[in-house]
């Protein structure tokens, strides 16, 4: 009996420190979008022997008849308001309490096959890198608390319209309360209709709703440009390998976007500046790779990436070749600027101890090197998206890459 919990509490110490792996392979469905903001389900629905198991509950079964039965009458009701149609979808303090009990009950009756599908995708993944201290039923309850989150946001941004993180740029594209949108949303529920003998799991009509909410603001920024290393990043993330990095003094440079304010521009004033100043270190040698980092932020629903007209500007104005240019064209913060950057960093086989440089304008530089900077951090991701940051000139602030950076997180749906 005791060698037999001297060997448990090994096997529960190895599961514990168990994290991040270069060499996973993603699992994908047919949607890039959901499986950026929900990869646990993905997961899930890779994983036949897991899918029976919550199948064949009772109380999750409950909740995906309850749900399917309220999205039928949607069709044909008089419901038109996002608060009368949305509400149900949605998940209350009480549902997520109860799905968290069932989970832990799931995974005590089933810790082998729930262990197989944590260990072997959960963990590695890096997606729920911030977890990886817990253990596997702590792990799987709170990776489905992270789905009750996003999938709560979502709605609550695209469908009732509310103002969330940065109401200027992620905002929905049409007025929720208009009479053409509340004809969409009912239309949505005609469409989803059809699928419903598919939906077999008690997250999938949430899910569902979600998505197609997105999809009608066009918000489907996550998957644009992916799989980036064999597409706008193949010549970049092939060339990782070849680099000898004792010839540089840092790993890779930095570019934040800064989006221009009208639409006759593709690269603001300010950004050239990144790219100016960035390109001028880039040919005294400073590091073998730049990341180019911002999405389509400005202006709003705007047709410029960032990173995108960087990466053109900086091929075109210094002929800086394209397998040193690596894209991020996700970002739509400063926060997710170094977040961005060392997800790449890590996920390429980039050199992790060696710093990297964040070279921006002076106005930004010195709001980066500011602790109100390091608490916006803190309070929108919950951790640091670097360590050692020291600012060495107006342009230039060293930092390293951390693994937090890894976890997805369910607040950004447009870049989680």
């Amino acid at each position: 009996m005791i060698i037999l919990l001297i060997l448990s509490g090994r096997a529960t110490i190895a599961q514990i420190n168990k994290g991040y792996s270069k060499n996973y392979k993603f699992v994908h469905s047919n949607n890039l979008v959901a499986d950026k903001n929900f990869y646990v389900l993905t997961v899930i629905d890779h994983t036949p022997e897991i899918k029976s198991i919550l199948n064949a509950n009772g109380q999750l079964n409950a909740l995906l008849n309850n749900r399917i039965e309220i999205l039928k009458q949607h069709v044909t009701d008089t419901c038109s308001l996002p608060s009368s149609l949305l509400g149900d979808f949605r998940w209350t303090k009480s549902d997520s309490a109860n799905m968290a009990l069932v989970l832990k009950e799931l995974y005590v009756k089933n810790t082998g096959a729930f262990d197989v599908m944590i260990d072997n995708h959960l963990r590695p993944s890096g997606y729920y890198q911030r977890f990886i201290n817990l253990n596997n039923q702590d792990l799987l309850v709170r990776a489905f608390g992270q789905y009750v989150i996003g999938i709560n946001y979502i709605i609550d941004q695209f469908g009732f319209g509310k103002k969330m993180r940065y109401p200027r740029i992620d905002s929905p594209s049409y007025v929720v309360t208009s009479r053409y949108y509340r004809t969409v949303m009912k239309d949505i529920f005609a469409a989803l209709d059809e699928h419903t003998d598919g939906m077999k799991q008690f997250y999938q009509p949430s899910l569902a709703v979600a998505m197609r909410l997105m999809d009608a603001n066009d918000r489907d920024e996550p998957a644009r440009f992916e799989p980036m290393e064999t597409g706008a990043n193949k010549k970049a993330f092939d060339r990782v390998k070849l680099i000898k990095w004792s010839n540089y003094k840092y790993a890779t440079i930095v570019i934040p976007g800064n989006g221009p304010e009208i639409t006759t521009t593709p690269i603001s004033p300010d950004n050239k500046i990144h790219c100016d100043v960035a390109a001028e270190r880039y040919l005294k040698g400073w590091a073998p790779f730049i990341i180019v980092s911002g999405g389509y932020c400005y202006p709003f629903q705007g047709p410029y990436c960032e990173a995108v007209q960087m990466k053109k500007y900086l091929m075109q104005k210094f002929e800086i070749p394209e397998d040193a240019i690596i894209i991020d064209p996700h970002a739509r913060h400063t926060t997710t600027n170094f977040r961005n950057a060392n997800r790449l960093i890590i996920r390429y086989g980039i050199h992790v101890d060696k710093p990297s440089v964040f070279i921006t304008s002076k106005s930004q530089t010195d709001y980066v090197k500011n602790e109100l900077f390091d608490k916006r951090n803190r309070n929108e991701l919950g951790y640091l998206p670097y360590r050692d940051k020291t600012g060495i000139s107006n342009h230039d602030i060293v930092f390293y890459p951390t693994y937090d950076s890894l976890h997805m997180d369910p607040f950004d749906p447009l870049d989680p």
